[in-house]
């Protein structure tokens, strides 16, 4: 006999690595719910210990790819009549929860096996984006079972849906999860890609998995595989399948309709037969007229637009938001905001005044509907044609309908308004309501003075020259940043540097005095490696910039495969710099739709002016031989990182390890090329959007070639008998740290002060096998420090210096050559001397941070 479910609901959820969630998302069940069961994984953060501190029930599940498998584990656990099985960035409001107890009791016998409950999606400040609907509330019966590996979804006996109530007017999940810092964290493994793959593998004739493919491409803005997979999935779908309103139904046709309207290839007759289609078969849905009508707004098209987007609103008042219409209900005032610009440009004044006041009352401060309606009253006779009395007329309304006058605040964002609108009369009504004083203050804020901004009429004011830079936990990174800021002061710059390590108020780089100089206006910021625009370390940063119009300038000191969340994810004025040619050919590949200005710049040096020991002891008199500044890691323990990753049983294990197999085999062979190589060799076919996120999981590969090749270098060096110096981190660990002839001078040195060192030393060793078309900033600094780099070659070296003239040379490939070239270095005084110096004119003339603060301000033109 089968055992009777008890009473009441058991909240369910899968769970791993949610330690920033979990509390909230076990919160909202306390009083409601008779159980918490939580699955979890494979945390490796606090969530299983948060989890148990809060009382839920929590069960292991060793991850086996598959989303249905881990859910129906959870199902299983719950011992109560229904299941609530909410993600663990999701949650019910307070109100909502306590709806539950009632709403499932009144179901009581009924045949209705789950809830269809509303799903809002909210980005990262908390507003609504979209608004949807989902049944996560269900019946506990052995049937009901979760299917597919991602994007699952319940089915009974794994044959039909369940059997729905409508509960989305009283029951609302919102989603917490829906921007883009969490989408980019969740699918940025390939682990989307991969599972919707197998299955596809298993299913190939199956719309739902093509259309959701496509949705991963759109995702990764790749708009042209997307297109084919959303017409693979319409090509698919049985005829049964029109009328049934989903996300792979409807929804497919919908994306396919969005992505068109937005391709500027798109003839207005293809979108007109793919509208027609879609309305034919779904025409309870409002989403396909909201996405015509923004497309015939982009197009100026506005009467179009104004019947499509009137359309839409209807279409959501009449039949709701149940499985349909989740853009036009999430974002009901961008709609109406639409509307009123079609009637105000179709000349239906009283309409978009009508439509602008019920925004108003809904927020009074939008300031882009405030502008619309003063517009439209400007316009109008009534109005407008008034003059002065009419201007007086609009204030009476503004002041009765919205604003408190009285305040300030309210009378400087009118005033604002007016002047965005060009409605003068209005504006010296407002200006009237100040005292001389307030008046002083609002010119200052607005960039006007009363006779000034007369005598200064049409001459565009002088913007002033404002710079941030950063401090953050890299310390050459913040060496390199009190340089910048010298030479942008030279330049006239004001310059603020903001510490990302998050000091104290009181610290004169704290986030609280960034705010207050960023206040004041930023037209340009300087960071290394996207430590100035990642989300994670200063949220809201990318939306502070682009409010500020700032350019920012993003430095890649490393290999750009490491950088992907903040290449998709950045400011609007962006432009990126890689010190290799190779990187920006990767960039242009791969990311091109998203950094369109990505320029190539070589890693440059600190002029010796900065060092006071440069050259101050002749080449014999110097303290080292060979000197190498920088830090070892075993190859082994960074290649074992890959399993960090990935199953060493898995495929892509696989191919990361051939990939560092063939860049030992060959070190002309850069990380990204190498990888390209051992895919081919395979014979595989990797999707662009997968081998975008593998090339993504390659850091480990670039630390263990590094390494790798560090280390074959010093032990050729060691081992012939040279005295060698290292100065650096890790290098007790080193297999030739025990010979009488190395010596390890230090674990950590401050950046500055390495350059002493380097300038104590007859010749500073380099190596960058990551860098096969650039430069490394070491060659540089060893330069402008008066000692000899001798380094491994690239592409770009060989066309701008000349091995024995104004620089050392040695291969990798024929690194039995290498003792004998330094030997020669050490015994030839004349021949390094000559080196030093040509190279030292070379640098100095062309490779310092100034020339790179030059580069930088030609690019960004201000």
């Amino acid at each position: 006999m089968k055992e009777k479910k008890k009473p009441g609901i058991s909240q369910c959820m899968i769970v791993k690595n949610e330690e920033e969630n979990i509390r909230q998302a076990l919160s909202w069940g306390k009083g409601i719910v008779a159980e918490q069961i939580v699955v979890d994984t494979g945390s490796t953060d606090r969530t299983v210990e948060l989890a148990e501190q809060m009382g839920a029930k929590v069960y292991h599940f060793a991850w086996i790819d598959d989303f249905a498998a881990a859910k129906n584990y959870a199902i299983d656990q719950a011992s109560c009549e229904w299941i609530a099985f909410l993600d663990a960035d999701e949650y019910f409001t307070p109100e909502d929860a306590a709806k539950l107890p009632g709403y499932l009791k009144a179901l009581g016998n009924t045949d209705w096996e789950g809830i269809l409950t509303g799903w809002i999606h909210l980005n990262n400040e908390g507003k609504v984006m979209a608004a949807q609907s989902q049944i996560r509330i269900f019946r506990n019966l052995p049937g009901i079972r979760y299917q597919r590996r991602i994007h699952e979804y319940l089915r009974v006996n794994g044959e039909r849906s369940v059997k729905m109530a409508d509960g989305v007017a009283e029951l609302s999940i919102y989603h917490t999860g829906y921007g883009k810092k969490e989408g980019r964290k969740k699918s940025g493994s390939g682990r989307n890609f991969r599972l919707l793959q197998a299955e596809l593998q298993e299913h190939p004739q199956d719309y739902e998995l093509w259309g959701l493919i496509g949705n991963e491409y759109l995702s990764a803005d790749d708009l042209g595989e997307a297109e084919k997979c959303y017409r693979k999935s319409i090509a698919l779908m049985p005829e049964w399948t029109k009328g049934v309103y989903d996300m792979t139904t409807s929804g497919t046709w919908l994306r396919l309709l969005e992505l068109l309207t937005v391709l500027p290839e798109t003839a207005e007759t293809e979108l007109l037969v793919l509208y027609s289609q879609a309305v034919e078969c779904w025409p309870e849905e409002a989403d396909y007229d909201y996405f015509m009508g923004k497309y015939y707004v982009a197009h100026d098209a506005y009467p179009k637009a104004q019947q499509h987007l009137s359309r839409a609103l209807g279409l959501l008042e009449k039949y709701g938001n149940a499985a349909k219409s989740a853009f036009v209900s999430g974002n009901v005032l961008k709609t109406y905001e639409l509307l009123a610009i079609c009637c105000f440009n179709n000349g239906n004044l009283a309409e978009c005044v009508q439509i602008t006041t019920m925004m108003l009352q809904e927020d009074f401060y939008l300031m882009s509907t405030l502008v619309l309606l003063l517009s439209a009253f400007m316009r109008d006779p009534g109005t407008g044609g008034r003059g002065q009395a009419g201007a007086m007329d609009v204030a009476g309304f503004l002041g009765g309908n919205f604003y408190d006058f009285q305040q300030l605040k309210d009378r400087l964002f009118v005033l604002q308004a007016a002047q965005g609108a060009g409605y003068q009369e209005l504006a010296v009504i407002l200006r009237g309501t100040f005292t001389p004083e307030e008046l002083a203050v609002v010119d200052r804020a607005l960039d006007k003075s009363g006779e000034g901004q007369k005598e200064n009429a049409g001459k565009k004011p002088e913007r002033k020259k404002r710079a941030v830079l950063f401090y953050s936990a890299v310390e050459s990174f913040n060496c390199f940043t009190d340089i910048l800021d010298q030479e942008l002061r030279k330049r006239g710059y004001e310059v603020f540097i903001l510490d990302l390590n998050h000091p104290s108020a009181e610290d004169p780089h704290s986030y609280k005095n960034f705010m207050a100089y960023l206040s004041q206006g930023a037209n340009l910021a300087i960071c290394f490696d996207a430590l100035g625009v990642r989300e994670d370390l200063t949220p809201g940063i990318v939306d502070l910039w682009d409010q500020h119009q700032t350019v920012i300038v993003d430095i890649l000191m490393d290999p750009p495969l490491r950088f992907h969340p903040a290449l998709e994810h950045h400011p609007q004025n962006y432009i990126l710099y890689c010190c290799d040619r190779e990187h920006v050919e990767y960039v242009k590949q791969y990311f091109g739709q998203t950094v369109p200005r990505v320029y190539f710049m070589p890693h440059v040096g600190v002029l010796s002016g900065i060092n006071p020991l440069a050259g101050q002891k002749s080449y014999e008199e110097r303290s080292y031989d060979l000197l190498f500044c920088g830090t070892y890691y075993c190859p082994q323990d960074k290649l074992a990182e890959i399993e960090k990753i990935c199953p060493r049983d898995s495929d892509a294990y696989h191919l990361y390890r051939k990939t560092f197999e063939n860049l030992v085999k060959d070190s002309a062979l850069s990380i990204w090329k190498g990888f390209l190589l051992t895919v081919e060799q395979l014979g595989w076919e990797i999707p662009e959007l997968v081998l975008k996120q593998m090339l993504y999981g390659c850091d480990s590969l670039d630390w263990a070639s590094r390494m790798y090749q560090r280390e074959r270098v010093i032990s050729v060096l060691a081992e012939s008998g040279l005295e060698l110096h290292l100065l650096g981190r890790g290098w007790e660990k080193h297999p030739c740290a025990g010979l009488p002839n190395v010596h390890h001078i230090d674990d950590r040195i401050p950046y500055g002060e390495t350059l002493k060192y380097m300038a104590d030393a007859r010749i500073n060793l380099n190596v960058m096998p990551g860098f096969k078309q650039g430069t490394h900033d070491r060659i540089f600094n060893t330069l402008l420090q008066r000692s000899v780099p001798l380094t491994d070659s690239s592409g770009w070296i060989g066309e701008n210096f000349t091995d024995g003239v104004d620089i050392a040379l040695y291969d990798l490939k024929h690194l039995e050559e290498l003792p004998g070239i330094a030997r020669r270095l050490l015994s030839d005084q004349e021949l390094a001397e000559r080196i030093i110096e040509n190279g030292y004119r070379k640098a100095a003339e062309g490779f310092t941070w100034g020339h790179c603060v030059d580069w930088i301000l030609e690019a960004v033109t201000l």
